[in-house]
């Protein structure tokens, strides 16, 4: 708790700023404390400096975590990207191991980014990505705002699976605003809200772009899903190729504006996906294999069912899975009613899907 609770009080007062504490870090060199005093006895900052265990104490009372880059919980694949953060905030965690370590059942992380301002019908691709990936054993990153990042944590949380919200400021308040129902669910699902500034930092404009590293840098691989000419899923997508991260993009009508982005990835070299399929099989993954062990299947017969409807991707009622999965009536309606139960699979107008 010490020298994460120094480290916690510099973050604070420096706003973060990464040059500061860099500086600091080597006039300490290596110990928060020292580096804390040191900044304390320059007098860099007219505002009083806070006092590391109240304010180490005040962090945790908001249920948020701070995971120091030298700590075993500190996300591996974020100590070998260029200019990687001194510490991570967290919220939830339940997740942290499995999600920021390269993932569940050999499947990876992956980030899914693009416009704030996109259209109904790039939301509606991003959260079937994200429902698909999940399904499959993938963990989503995104960066909880408007558009195509809210749209892929939707699509994470319809498959009853846990998500991963990198923040551009201090946990304790969500931003945008209205999005701090999704973070609640985010957390309640056993998902995890990350961010490098401590508590109070405002989320401002630069700081967006500090994030999307931490974003790419937590994942083996970027979607951009809808990306303007001037959109900051680009950003993430040059981090992400600087971190030697796979890009992903799905791409759009010739003509549309919001897919001028995207389109200039692909001529760079960024591979062009059209389906969730191809991003599983750029990672050799087998989707209606990996299902059924990443959902929880608990019987054969659960087995034999989320892989038929993994495989056909669409809502299918009981005489289509007594057809694709040749077993009993009786046993497609028990195995039925104990995945309804469990809320692994849901009824819908079309039938039951994942």
């Amino acid at each position: 708790m010490d020298e994460a609770s120094y480290y916690h009080a510099l973050a604070i007062a420096t706003q973060s700023g990464y040059a500061t504490i860099k500086k600091y870090r080597a006039m300490g060199g290596g110990s928060w404390e020292v580096a804390f005093h040191t900044f304390q006895k320059d007098g860099k900052t007219r505002a009083p400096l806070p006092d590391p265990r109240e304010a180490y104490e005040r962090m945790a009372s908001l249920g948020i975590r701070l995971v120091l880059a030298e700590q075993k919980e500190f996300p591996e694949a974020l100590r070998h990207i260029p200019y990687p953060p001194f510490g991570i905030y967290l919220r939830g965690g339940a997740m942290l191991a499995a999600a920021l370590n390269a993932a569940r059942d050999g499947a990876p992380t992956i980030a899914v980014v693009g416009t704030r301002r996109a259209s109904a019908d790039g939301k509606k691709t991003a959260r079937s990505f994200g429902r698909a990936l999940t399904a499959a054993g993938c963990t989503i990153a995104s960066g909880l705002a408007f558009g195509i990042d809210a749209a892929a944590h939707e699509g994470a949380l319809d498959a009853g699976i846990a998500t991963v919200a990198v923040l551009a400021g201090g946990l304790d308040v969500v931003y945008p605003h209205s999005h701090r129902g999704l973070a609640e669910r985010i957390l309640a699902s056993g998902g995890t809200l990350i961010s490098e500034y401590p508590p109070g930092v405002a989320p401002l404009a630069y700081r967006f772009i500090e994030r999307n590293r931490i974003m790419s840098g937590i994942s083996r691989g970027v979607l951009i899903i809808e990306a303007p000419e001037s959109s900051g899923a680009l950003a993430t997508a040059r981090y992400a190729v600087e971190q030697n991260r796979e890009v992903f993009v799905v791409p759009g009508a010739i003509s549309a504006t919001n897919f001028k982005g995207s389109h200039a990835l692909i001529r760079q070299g960024a591979e062009l996906v059209t389906s969730p399929d191809d991003i599983l099989e750029a990672y050799g993954i087998d989707k209606k294999e990996n299902v059924a062990a990443h959902i929880g299947a608990s019987s054969p017969e659960e087995i034999v069912i989320l892989k038929a409807l993994a495989e056909i991707g669409v809502p299918a009622d009981v005489d289509k899975l007594i057809a694709l999965t040749r077993l009993e009536p009786h046993t497609v309606n028990q195995t039925l009613s104990y995945l309804l139960i469990r809320g692994i699979v849901k009824e819908t107008e079309g039938g039951y899907t994942i």
